[in-house]
């Protein structure tokens, strides 16, 4: 069948050319019962789907496998359409001659795989419920070895059955059957045992008579970063099952990480278009995602090819919303493989699709400079396609996207006319979705005559978020800010400067390596706001839900102004309604956070309320900006209200208040909500929720990393009573604000929303080493955690430290995450179950009790007398 195309990196020795050309080759395997053979029978016996006697080779540079069959009749009728169909073409395009072949065997293999998996459907779901006597629903199977001290030089094939809730390994020689419940799983990682033959997939399992007794298991793939991908992804579904079960009984608990996105009240907007375009059929991607959404936890799909094809679907946008910091809850539509047309060079990249955004991710021949760019739709001016040079088109045509601040893309691509009519589709049912909004303003207004009128933050769904919709300049006012010198600010904006020229100043700026060296030096203070929340991601959530947060502030505007009615009612019953409700109105120094409003509510607020009441007013106290109940606190509680009330199961916790300040310092109050939602539901995901499980477990990783790197200053903390869990816990929940010098923090955070979380594990374990003599010559917590507070950090020399001492720990974290997290989840399930156990008990001895004492039978029946 046709694949994906991906690199040939076996040994020419192991395969036998049957046919060749020019430009590509036909291959079949060389086994023998040299060593070298059984390596050949080894790799290819362990590969991702079956063995593959044949393959085809593209004679690129580096070569690409393009197909694979067991079947010499499928192979070599593959074999006959290249001859026929795309050797004819490539030579009449030999420049653009890669890119061709590539697109071209990527779309035939997108539409073949589906019914090449149909076919082997049937014979592997008969295998697997003859070896194993289970009722699992079957998700898929893969090909792979499992060496063991017998057969370690020649292992026997097997297959993986992979269901929804267990892993199983069978095979024949020996007889071997091994199952493996996600639920008992330590961790799943990935291992190159055998140097570049196959690649293993280690997992650590209590598959044992107890909880402490570990087994480990390593299996043997070709390709396994598909096994991979599916193990990781049903392991996590088992995360959490069990951590929805533990707390089921409580009012409040987390979002499991499958409904999280689902969980969150979005605009009207994005549902009306999901809704305008429910029925085009270019969004079967969506609608496939939308239908099995409800079965991924509860009941199993019923058809494997439908689980499968939904846990793919999941994992490409996962990876759409990680690589372009998308919202959660966005969908990929349609990808296509393009050409950049930048600076008279023809880049080879793809453009992404979907209802809310175009995006381009690129990267420059020959080097290792990768670009991104992301275009919400309200940002497109204009797309079109473009006249060919002397008006001939050989296969491709231009597409060139112009964005309203004057910037334009231009674009060469197969499927020209496909993507210029979904990308069009969607720009006009975004017009159609503002229109409605207007029509549904207008009667919400007509219908709430009484209600406060405020000037909407949001800038209209046209204009662009530039600096001066995001930006604001309070950092200024802060009175320990350290401002560079003249010379050096004056460099820094020059080469800002340049880069906002060469790729953009707004939402539709391109990110590349240069940014990534620009934000490692200092962005300015100036720039700071802005590109906060550009490299966050918060800005594509905020142009995504335009006038959603306005709607949270009304919300909470007409539900306090009715608490406020009702009170004074009661109080006073010779108030007339309309005349109360007239003089709300008209009364310019009342809004949503008047301190007057909250005292009369106070009955009747929520906890979170009260506790964001509590500590508004200690939030940079020292600034002018929050001093004396000053405007900075009706901003700061308005945020951390609106906050509460778009996500109810976290509502609010301390730590929040501080990362929604030091963000209104430097960019308006829409733009920090936006931000600060950013945090929360992504960057530090699970901290502040009621179990605080993400912060529990990113410690007990910094712990680990802590012994690794710095074992003299771990062991050190914990023998002066400092455990760094102590000491880094409200480093991580704060971002560091508060906790290390007010300059620092910021260039922390620089680097937070560009390269991720990991940056805090890299900036703690800097801090640390940079203070490593200080904090051993120390024997008092106290002056420890002072002496880290209080040093006059050489910044640069910090940045250094964190990203050469302690680079490449993105892999590292993420196994450790997930190991630790259902190790927590897992303990606190059995500390549920125990307790619940204990209830049970108590209540029943209670109940025994009552039934044999005499008094309580008499007062019972006295009673019912």
């Amino acid at each position: 069948m046709w694949i994906i195309p991906r690199p040939n990196y076996s040994a020419s020795s192991l395969w036998t050319i049957i046919f060749e050309n020019q430009f590509f080759q036909l291959l079949k395997t060389k086994p023998n019962d040299s060593l070298l053979g059984k390596l050949a029978n080894l790799a290819v016996v362990a590969s991702d789907q079956h063995p593959l006697t044949y393959r085809i080779i593209y004679k690129s540079k580096p070569q690409q496998i393009i197909a694979v069959s067991n079947s010499f009749d499928i192979i070599r009728d593959h074999w006959n359409f290249l001859i026929q169909e795309i050797i004819p073409k490539i030579l009449q395009c030999d420049d653009v001659r890669d890119q061709f072949v590539i697109t071209k065997i990527s779309g035939m293999a997108n539409c073949g795989v589906e019914e090449e998996e149909d076919q082997n459907d049937q014979h592997s779901l008969k295998e697997f419920k003859t070896q194993f006597d289970i009722d699992e629903k079957l998700v898929t199977c893969f090909i792979c070895t499992l060496p063991t001290s017998i057969n370690v030089l020649k292992p026997t094939p097997g297959k993986m059955f992979i269901t929804e809730d267990k892993i199983c390994f069978y095979t024949s020689n020996p007889p071997t059957r091994i199952m493996i419940p996600f639920s008992s799983v330590n961790s799943i990682t990935k291992e190159n045992t055998l140097g570049f033959i196959p690649s293993a997939i280690k997992i650590k399992a209590c598959i044992g008579p107890d909880e402490k007794t570990v087994s480990e298991f390593s299996f043997h793939f070709i390709v396994r970063d598909q096994a991979f991908d599916m193990l990781e992804q049903l392991w996590q579904y088992a995360m959490d099952q069990l951590y929805e079960a533990t707390n089921s009984n409580d009012n409040i608990s987390s979002p499991t990480i499958a409904d999280r996105s689902s969980s969150l009240p979005s605009s009207s907007s994005f549902s009306d278009l999901q809704s305008i375009d429910s029925n085009n059929n270019n969004n079967n991607n969506n609608n496939n995602n939308n239908d099995n959404n409800n079965n991924i936890i509860g009941s199993s799909p019923i058809l494997k090819p439908k689980t499968k094809q939904f846990l793919n679907i999941e994992k490409k946008n996962k990876d759409f919303q990680r690589i372009f910091k998308l919202p959660m809850d966005e969908e990929l539509i349609q990808v296509h493989v393009c050409w950049i047309v930048r600076n008279k060079n023809s880049l080879l990249g793809e453009l992404y699709i979907s209802p809310n955004f175009f995006c381009i991710k690129y990267k420059e021949r020959f080097t290792a400079k990768k670009f991104t760019t992301v275009i919400h739709v309200s940002q497109v001016e204009s797309v079109h396609k473009s006249k060919p040079f002397l008006g001939i088109s050989v296969l491709t045509d231009s597409l060139v996207i112009t964005v309203i601040s004057g910037r334009s893309i231009t674009l060469r691509l197969f499927h020209c006319d496909e993507a210029l009519d979904t990308m069009k589709k969607y720009c006009t049912n975004l017009q159609q979705q503002q229109h409605l909004k207007q029509q549904q303003q207008q009667q919400q207004d007509e219908y709430h005559p009484n209600l406060v009128k405020q000037q909407p933050s949001s800038p209209n769904f046209r204009e662009k978020l530039r600096l001066e919709t995001i930006g604001t300049n309070l950092y200024a006012q802060e009175p320990t800010i350290i401002l560079e010198d003249e010379k050096i600010e004056k460099k820094k904006f020059e080469m800002w400067d340049n880069y906002f020229k060469k790729n953009g100043m707004d939402t539709t700026m391109s990110i590349t390596r240069r940014l990534t060296y620009l934000t490692h030096l200092g962005i300015p203070e100036f720039f700071r706001g802005h590109i906060w929340s550009f490299t966050s991601g918060a800005c594509f959530m905020w142009e995504k839900e335009k006038g959603y947060y306005d709607n949270l502030i009304k919300i909470n505007d007409e539900t306090l102004i009715e608490n406020t009615t009702t009170t004074t009612n009661n109080n006073n019953n010779n108030i007339n309604n309309n005349n109360y409700n007239n003089n709300l109105t008209n009364n310019n120094n009342i809004n949503i956070s008047g301190n007057d409003l909250f005292i009369e509510s106070s009955e009747k607020i929520t906890q979170a309320i009260e506790d964001i009441e509590k500590d508004v007013r200690r939030t940079f106290s020292h600034h002018p900006y929050f001093r004396d109940n000053g405007a900075g606190v009706d901003s700061l509680r308005r945020i951390l209200i609106a906050y509460s009330r778009r996500n109810p199961t976290i509502g609010y916790c301390q730590g929040m208040n501080n990362v929604a300040g030091i963000m209104l310092l430097y960019m308006k109050e829409e733009a920090a909500f936006w931000v600060l939602c950013k945090v929360v539901e992504l960057y530090l995901c699970d901290y502040y929720s009621k179990e605080m499980i993400g912060s529990i477990v990113d410690q007990n990783i910094f712990e680990d990393l802590c012994k690794e790197y710095l074992p003299e200053v771990f062991n050190h903390l914990e023998r002066i009573g400092l455990p760094v869990k102590i000491l880094s816990t409200p480093w991580f929940i704060c971002l560091f604000v508060s906790y290390i010098p007010y300059a620092v923090a910021t260039r922390v955070i620089d680097c937070l929303f560009l390269d991720g979380t990991t940056v805090l594990f890299q900036v703690g374990l800097a801090i640390l080493k940079i203070n490593k003599n200080a904090i051993i010559a120390e024997r008092e917590s106290e002056i420890v955690i002072e002496l880290v507070r209080n040093k006059k950090y050489d910044i640069d020399e910090l940045i250094d430290v964190t990203f050469q001492d302690f680079n490449g720990l993105d892999e590292r974290i993420k196994n450790l995450r997930n190991s630790h997290k259902f190790s927590e989840i897992r303990k606190n399930h059995r500390n549920k179950m125990k307790s619940n156990s204990f209830i049970q008990n108590n209540n029943s001895n209670n109940n025994n009790s009552e039934t044999n004492s005499p008094l309580t039978s008499t007062t019972t029946t006295n009673t019912n007398i």
